[in-house]
C-alpha cells in the first residue's frame, strides 16, 4: 500500500513537472530608437513607449537630444547634441515660430521639409552617431524611428537588417500611413495642417485634395531626393544602400499619436495603430509652492502654457500688454510658463514659472480653464483630466485640433492674430460662464 508520504511526494513530483514542461524560453529583444527631433512633446510620446519596453526586460538604445537624467535599467543614451527650435526654423524664413502663423499652406509644408533635411545632415554627422553607422558586431532585433520628415534614419535598418515601427507623434501625414499600406481618402480625412472637419463642403474637399497631393509630390521629387543624398554620404561603409522608397517597406508597424474616440473617422489597417495618450501618466503631487498656490484660489485657476516648442517668453510686445490686460481682470488667479527670468508688468494674480508640470497641473480640480496652443498633447491631457480650453493656434496640426475642440464642446478658438485684451477676455468669460 502506498503511504500518504509517497502520494503527496508523487503528486508534487508530477506538479513541477507539469510546471517545468509548460515554460517557454523567455528572451528580450535588442531595440534601437532613433528620435532625433528636437521636440520635448514629440519626446514624450516615444519616451513613453521605449521606456515601458526597458522596463519590461528589454535592451533599449535611445538616440535623441534629450539623455535621461537618471539611470534608467537597461535602457542607454546615445545624446545627440541639444538643438532648439529656434536653431533649426533660423535656416528658414521664419526664425520666430510665432511668424509661421502668418504663412499660408504652400509655405509652412516646405519648411518642414527644410527642417527635416537639416536634421538628418546634423545628426548623422555628429560623432556618437557616425561610430553606430561605422560599427562591427552590433545587432539590433528593431528599430523604433520617429515618423516625422527623418525618413534618411532608414539607412539604420539597411544597416542592422532589422524591421522598423514608426512613431508618429501627431496623427499623422498620409504618407505615413502609405509605409504599411493604410488608405486616406481625401473626401473625408482632412490634412492635418489644415483646419478642416471629416464634413467638408465640395470646395473645401477640392482644397484638401489639392494640399495632401502637394504633400505626396513635394515629399517624392523635393525632400526623399535630399535626404537620400546626406543618407548615402553617411552611410559610406557601403555601395549598395538601397533608396528610401525600397527601405520604407521595411516599416513592419507605424503607431500614431491619435485615437478615434478623439478624432475624425479614419479606416485603419491592423498594422497602423492609434495610440493616443499613452504618455499620460498618474497624476503626481504638485510642489509645494505650486499646490498651495492653486488650492488657496477660492474662484480657480487658470493654466496658460504655449507648449514646449512656443515660449510665451517669444509673444510680441503688443500681443503680451494684451495678454496681461486680460488676466488682470479676471477674479481667478492664472498660473503661468514663462521662460524668462521676469515678467514686466506682471498682475498680482499671475505666478509664472520656467516649468510647471501640465499634466499633473491639469489634474488638480481647482483648475477651471486651460490657454494653450492646441497642441496634440495639450488636447489630450485637456480631454483626459476634463478642463475646458481655449487654443490660440499658430502652426502644425494645431489649427486642426482646436477645430476638432470647438466642434466636440469642450474648447474655444481664438486666432492668434485676433489676441487682444477684449478678445481673450471674451474667450475666457465664454467658457468659464457658459453652463454647457
Amino acid at each position: 500500500m502506498v503511504s500518504v508520504r509517497d502520494a503527496m511526494a508523487v503528486t508534487v513530483l508530477v506538479l513541477v513537472l507539469v510546471f517545468l514542461t509548460s515554460l517557454q524560453e523567455c528572451k528580450g529583444a535588442k531595440i534601437l530608437g532613433l528620435f532625433p527631433v528636437p521636440s520635448p512633446s514629440h519626446a514624450a510620446v516615444s519616451f513613453a513607449l521605449v521606456k515601458e519596453l526597458a522596463q519590461r526586460g528589454h535592451q533599449v538604445t535611445v538616440l535623441s537630444p534629450y539623455p535621461q537624467e537618471e539611470p534608467v535599467p537597461n535602457y542607454t543614451d546615445i545624446a545627440l547634441q541639444k538643438i532648439e527650435l529656434k536653431d533649426v526654423l533660423n535656416i528658414t524664413v521664419v526664425p520666430n515660430p510665432y511668424e509661421m502663423q502668418s504663412l499660408n499652406y504652400f509655405q509652412r509644408v516646405p519648411i518642414v521639409w527644410a527642417m527635416g533635411i537639416f536634421l538628418c545632415d546634423r545628426v548623422l554627422g555628429e560623432p556618437s552617431v557616425q561610430k553606430l553607422v561605422h560599427s562591427d558586431g552590433d545587432h539590433f532585433d528593431i528599430i523604433i524611428m520617429a515618423g516625422f520628415y527623418v525618413d534618411c534614419l532608414l539607412g539604420f535598418a539597411h544597416k542592422f537588417k532589422a524591421p522598423v515601427v514608426q512613431v508618429c507623434p501627431f496623427g499623422g501625414a498620409e504618407y505615413i500611413g502609405d509605409t504599411v499600406g493604410n488608405p486616406n481618402p481625401y473626401s473625408y480625412i482632412p490634412d492635418v495642417f489644415q483646419e478642416f472637419s471629416d464634413k467638408m463642403s465640395f470646395g473645401e474637399r477640392i482644397i484638401n485634395t489639392l494640399c495632401q497631393l502637394f504633400q505626396q509630390v513635394g515629399r517624392r521629387y523635393f525632400l526623399i531626393p535630399r535626404q537620400e543624398v546626406i543618407m548615402r554620404k553617411h552611410f559610406n561603409y557601403t555601395s549598395s544602400m538601397p533608396s528610401i522608397a525600397d527601405l520604407e517597406k521595411s516599416t513592419a508597424l507605424v503607431l500614431v499619436n491619435q485615437h478615434f474616440s478623439i478624432s475624425y473617422p479614419k479606416p485603419v489597417m491592423p498594422n497602423f495603430v492609434q495610440v493616443g495618450g499613452m504618455h499620460i501618466k498618474a497624476p503626481k503631487s504638485l510642489p509645494a509652492d505650486i499646490k498651495k498656490y492653486v488650492e488657496e484660489a477660492t474662484e480657480g485657476v487658470i493654466f496658460f502654457s504655449m507648449g514646449s516648442n512656443l515660449k510665451s517668453s517669444q509673444l510680441p510686445d503688443k500681443k503680451l500688454r494684451g495678454i496681461l490686460e486680460a488676466f488682470s481682470k479676471v477674479k481667478q488667479r492664472v498660473l503661468w510658463k514663462w521662460e524668462s527670468e521676469s515678467l514686466p508688468g506682471k498682475p498680482s494674480n499671475v505666478k509664472v514659472a520656467k516649468w510647471l508640470p501640465q499634466s499633473d497641473i491639469l489634474a488638480h480640480p481647482n483648475v477651471r480653464l486651460f490657454i494653450t496652443h492646441g497642441g496634440l498633447l495639450s488636447a489630450q491631457e485637456t480631454i483626459y483630466h476634463g478642463v475646458p480650453i481655449v487654443g490660440i493656434p499658430v502652426f502644425g496640426d494645431q489649427r486642426l485640433n482646436m477645430a476638432k475642440a470647438v466642434s466636440s464642446g469642450y474648447g474655444f478658438q481664438l486666432d492668434y492674430t485676433d489676441v487682444t485684451a477684449e478678445s481673450l477676455g471674451s474667450a475666457i468669460r465664454e467658457v468659464l460662464d457658459n453652463p454647457r
